[in-house]
C-alpha cells in the first residue's frame, strides 16, 4: 500500500464483515468475560468476533471521529494512543489486534508497528487467554520472538476476501502460555519457515470450521486507563496559546493576496507569473457556480528535424503554457487551455486565424472582452479579488477573436 494513504488513515485498515463471521466461529465463550481492542477504530470488528457472547468490550482508538462510533457500539473506548493507555496485567480473556502497517520513525532502530503493538499489549492477556493477531503475510516474522516465547496452539490462516487479499493479510490465533527451553525455538522456527520464507498461497484458508474452536476463559471487569496527553484539548487550547500566537507567522505564513483590477488587460506573461505564484487559485463563486479554481503553467516540447546535406539535425523548442482547471460543487469538472477544444472530426483549418482567449466575465456578458494581442484576458467585473479564497467569482467563459 502506499504509505502516503496509510499516513492520510492513520493505519485505519478494517477488518471485513466476511472475515470477522469466520472468526467467531472460531471462538468459544464459556462465561462473561473482558475483551480488548487496542485499535478498536469504529469497533465493528470486535463486535463482529464477539456477537452473542456475554463480554465487556473496551477499546482504544487515535482519531476521535472512530473512538465517538466505537463508544456509540457499546464499547468502552478511550481516545487517545495506545502507548499511554495501561491496563492491569493478564486482566483481559481476549485480545483482537490488527495494528497499523507501517514503521516507526526515527533517525535509527525503527521497528514495525505490528511488534511494538504486540509487545505493549499481550500483556494485557491473562493465561490460556486468545490472542487474535491480523497483520500482513510479509510481516509475520516481525512477531516471531512475542508468538513464539508467550504463546502456544499458534494457527496461522490466509484471509479471503478481496480487500484481505489486497494487504495479503492473515489471521494468527494463539493461547497464552509461559514457553521456555527448546520449544521456544522450535516454534520460533515454524513461524519463519511460514513468512518470510514460505508462500501466502500455501496457507489455509479462513473458514469457519478451519480448526477446532478456541475457548475463551472467563475474567472479571476490567480497567483500562490513559495516561497520556489530551489531544482534543490541546487542540482546542492551542489557539489561544501565547507561543503559538508568537510562532504563528512562522509557521503558517499568510499567503500574499493581490486586490484591484489591472490597468491594462493582462497578456500571457502577466498570466503566467500570476498562475504560478498561486494567486489565480481559490473558491470561487455562488450557488450551482460554486467552484475551486486552480491554476498551472505546463511545458510543451516541439520535436522538429532539420536536413543539413546527409546529416539530420533534431531540434527541441519549448513553450510554456497556462492551463485552468475548475471543479463545481456538483462535481462537474473543466478545463480551460490556450487551445481551442475541436469537435471530434473537425479540422484545424477554421481555427487558424483566431486566437484563444480565456476571459472572466459577468453572468450575463455576451460580448468578448478586449484582448491582447498575446491573446490571453483575465479581469473581473467588481467584486473583491478572485485570490481571496470564498470571494464571489462570475463563472469563466471562452472567448476567440479574429487575428489581426
Amino acid at each position: 500500500m502506499a504509505r502516503s494513504v496509510a499516513k492520510l488513515k492513520m493505519g485505519f485498515y478494517p477488518l471485513p464483515v466476511s472475515e470477522g463471521a469466520n472468526l467467531r466461529q472460531l471462538l468459544s465463550f464459556t462465561g462473561p468475560a473482558s475483551v480488548v481492542d487496542p485499535c478498536v477504530g469504529q469497533g465493528v470488528a470486535l463486535n463482529l468476533i464477539t456477537h452473542g457472547a456475554d463480554v465487556r468490550r473496551y477499546g482504544v482508538e487515535l482519531d476521535t471521529e472512530r473512538a465517538l462510533l466505537a463508544s456509540a457500539a457499546g464499547i468502552e473506548t478511550i481516545q487517545g494512543n495506545t502507548f499511554d493507555a495501561v491496563a492491569k496485567p493478564e486482566s483481559f480473556s481476549l485480545l483482537y489486534l490488527n495494528p497499523p502497517y507501517d514503521s516507526e520513525i526515527g533517525s535509527v532502530g525503527n521497528s514495525r508497528m505490528e511488534r511494538l503493538f504486540l509487545d505493549h499489549t499481550f500483556r494485557w492477556l491473562a493465561m490460556e487467554g486468545v490472542l487474535v493477531l491480523v497483520v500482513p503475510f510479509e510481516r509475520l516474522h516481525e512477531c516471531a520472538g512475542v508468538l513464539s516465547s508467550h504463546f502456544t496452539r499458534l494457527n496461522i490462516f490466509r484471509m479471503t476476501d478481496d480487500e484481505s487479499v489486497r494487504f495479503r493479510q492473515i489471521a494468527v490465533l494463539g493461547v497464552r502460555r509461559n514457553v521456555r527451553g527448546v520449544a521456544v525455538e522450535e516454534a520460533r522456527r515454524q513461524i519463519q519457515r511460514i513468512s518470510p520464507y514460505g508462500s501466502f498461497q500455501a496457507l489455509p484458508e479462513l473458514t469457519p470450521g478451519a480448526c477446532e474452536p478456541y475457548p475463551v476463559p472467563s475474567t472479571g471487569e476490567a480497567a483500562l486507563s490513559y495516561r497520556g496527553l489530551p489531544y482534543d484539548l490541546l487542540e482546542d487550547l492551542l489557539p489561544l496559546s501565547g507561543a503559538w500566537k508568537q510562532t504563528l507567522p512562522f509557521l503558517m505564513p499568510r499567503g500574499d493576496v493581490a486586490t484591484g483590477r489591472p490597468i491594462t488587460p493582462l497578456h500571457g506573461g502577466h498570466v503566467g507569473l500570476l498562475c504560478t505564484a498561486g494567486l489565480l487559485n481559490g473558491v470561487f463563486g455562488q450557488g450551482d457556480d460554486r467552484h475551486i479554481a486552480r491554476w498551472r503553467s505546463v511545458k510543451h516540447v516541439t520535436t522538429f528535424v532539420e536536413e543539413d546535406c546527409d546529416e539530420q539535425i533534431i531540434h527541441h523548442r519549448e513553450r510554456w503554457t497556462n492551463e485552468l482547471r475548475l471543479v463545481y460543487a456538483d462535481g462537474r469538472t473543466l478545463k480551460l487551455t490556450e487551445t481551442p477544444v475541436k469537435p471530434e472530426g473537425e479540422d484545424d483549418a477554421p481555427h487558424r486565424n483566431r486566437i484563444p482567449v480565456l476571459g472572466v466575465a459577468a453572468q450575463g456578458d455576451t460580448e468578448p472582452p478586449v484582448a491582447s494581442r498575446a491573446g490571453w484576458w483575465v479581469a473581473r467585473k467588481g467584486g473583491p479579488s478572485p485570490a481571496k479564497v470564498g470571494a464571489p467569482w462570475m463563472p469563466c467563459k471562452v472567448f476567440e477573436t479574429a487575428r489581426p
